[in-house]
């Protein structure tokens, strides 16, 4: 039975396999952006606010809880100096990039959203110190690397490239029917960028739900996995919809920062697996 979870978790977590489905998708929703956009958005829907808010809470809880299983796990380190200061800059940057991002959406959650960082801070401290007092070290210190590089890519990769297309999101063409462009045209640098969904990107961090079993042996039942798994998607999914209710994305924009993290995860893991020797 091991031995086949362990191959159905290769197949899934398999980098190959995500770009397939990027791409399908992708020439799938190419043709359908404009279309699903006209036809979904809602800017005033309560379910989009919520969940406008809630897909950003995963980047602080990814970021803050595996900057601090660094801190506890920094005896199996190669280069300690470095591990510390990325940790700090993990920690520092993720919160910090949370509360700029929930104050740019709605002020008036600022303060909620600092309490509930605090809270986490205080919660990870705890709980790291409890799975490294009975589980593998190890184990947990590879699911931190995987964690911590999906983190930086959800959060500042898919920044970086929303710069090198610049696409003006739906809710801002006066006339979308005329002014509508597709991702792959590039448009001079703008404030504000459409492609790919940092919101799409962030959420599917949730996705390392699924991994704390590595870790964790209580959680290595078929129910857990149900349970993670069916987390993990509810969240991307539903915020991934309603980033393009508000008409600020589209389903492409959605679709390849969802993309854009799981395939992080997929590579992170092979390469902690496959080449990282702790």
């Amino acid at each position: 039975m091991s031995g086949k979870k362990r191959t159905l978790d290769s197949i899934v977590w398999n980098p190959i396999i995500w770009i397939v489905i990027f791409v399908a998708g992708m020439v799938i929703f190419t043709f359908y952006d404009l279309p699903i956009a006209k036809a979904v958005w809602r800017l005033n829907s309560a379910y989009a606010r919520v969940f406008e808010i809630l897909g950003l809470i995963t980047t602080p809880m990814a970021g803050i809880f595996f900057a601090i299983s660094n801190f506890l796990t920094i005896r199996f380190a190669k280069m300690r100096v470095l591990s510390i200061f990325l940790s700090w800059l993990a920690l520092i940057t993720f919160t910090g990039f949370n509360i700029i991002s929930v104050y740019m959406l709605n002020r008036y959650w600022v303060g909620s959203m600092v309490l509930f960082d605090m809270i986490f801070i205080a919660f990870s401290m705890w709980a790291n110190r409890y799975v490294c007092s009975y589980a593998r070290v190890v184990e947990l210190r590879k699911v931190m690397m995987i964690g911590l590089s999906a983190t930086l890519v959800a959060v500042l990769g898919q920044t970086l490239i929303k710069y090198g297309f610049n696409r003006p999101r739906f809710i801002t063409l006066r006339d979308p029917d005329v002014q509508f462009t597709y991702w792959f045209v590039r448009h001079p640098i703008a404030h504000d960028s459409s492609f790919p969904s940092g919101h799409a990107a962030q959420s599917a961090l949730s996705f390392i739900l699924v991994y704390l079993k590595r870790f964790i042996p209580r959680l290595r039942t078929k129910k857990w996995d149900i349970i993670m798994w069916s987390a993990s998607i509810f969240i991307t999914v539903s915020t991934m919809i309603s980033r393009m209710l508000m008409g600020v994305h589209y389903a492409t924009d959605v679709w390849a920062g969802c993309f854009l993290t799981l395939f992080t995860l997929s590579f992170s893991s092979w390469f902690v697996e496959k080449k990282y020797k702790i």
